[in-house]
This record gives structure tokens, sequence and C-alpha cells, in this order.
């Protein structure tokens, strides 16, 4: 009789078990597709960066720059050298990174079109690289628009 017990109440938590991680899943889907898609300031306020994040896109925002500056910039070697780099300060940057909430969401809706553009630049084909930095060295203008 105690055998039985204990069975179904085994059965019962473990059925409990599975219906919290489904709710669980449920809920972190629901919130995945609440996250803004497109850029935009936290109504009319800049959202709020942490400190290393602000770092990072400083130096990023300084690559760009020190990049300008050197006349041999337009070569496929010279894009990819920057590319690399860039990547190596974006990894950093999520490394560091320590914000939480829709302002690190925003985040996210910021950088996402920058990672794809990092990686473009980095590679090996000279025209797309030269298109590429264009959208960088834009990009990374807008981030003291949207980010404090």
């Amino acid at each position: 009789m105690k055998l039985m017990i204990m069975a179904i109440l085994l059965a019962s938590l473990t059925s409990m078990c599975g219906t919290e991680r489904d709710l669980e899943t449920e809920h972190t889907e629901v919130i995945h597709e609440e996250h803004p898609q497109e850029l935009a300031l936290n109504g009319t306020e800049r959202w709020k960066a942490d400190e290393p994040t602000n770092r990072h896109m400083a130096q990023l925002q300084g690559m760009v720059q020190e990049f300008n500056a050197q006349a041999e910039h337009t070569s496929a070697g010279a894009y990819n050298d920057l590319g690399q780099a860039m990547k190596a300060e974006m990894q950093q940057l999520f490394k560091d990174c320590r914000m939480k909430g829709p302002d690190h969401d925003m985040l996210h809706v910021y950088l996402m079109p920058l990672v794809e553009d990092v990686n473009l630049l980095a590679g090996n084909d000279e025209h797309q690289s030269e298109e590429a930095f264009a959208r960088v060295s834009a990009r990374l203008k807008e981030y003291n628009q949207y980010f404090e």
C-alpha cells in the first residue's frame, strides 16, 4: 500500500514539474516575441548603458575615426584588419556588458546589424567591405543618439 502511494506521489510530482517547465518555456517565448525589433528611444529619453558598454562603443567609434584618417584604408586587407579588430572589441563588449532589462534588449536591437556588418568588414570582398564600412560608420554615429 505504501509503495502504491509513493508511486502516485512521484507520478504527480513528475507531471507538475513538466507543466512548470512548459509554462516557463512559453513565458520565455512570449518575452522573446515582445522584444523590440526596431531601434527607438525610450519614450523621449535615451536608453541607459553601463560603463563597459559605453567604453567599448567609444573604442569602436575611435577605430572608425582612425581608419578614416589613414590614406591607405581602401584595400581589402585594411578592411579585413579593421573588421578583425572590431570583432575582438565587440567580443569584449559582450563579455563585459552587465546590462539587463529593456535597456539591454534595445542594445541588442542596436548591435545586431552592427555585428553583421563587422563580420562582412572582416571578410575578403573589398566591395562588400567598403559597403559594410559605410554602414558601420553610420551605425556607430547613432549610438549616442539612443544610449547614454
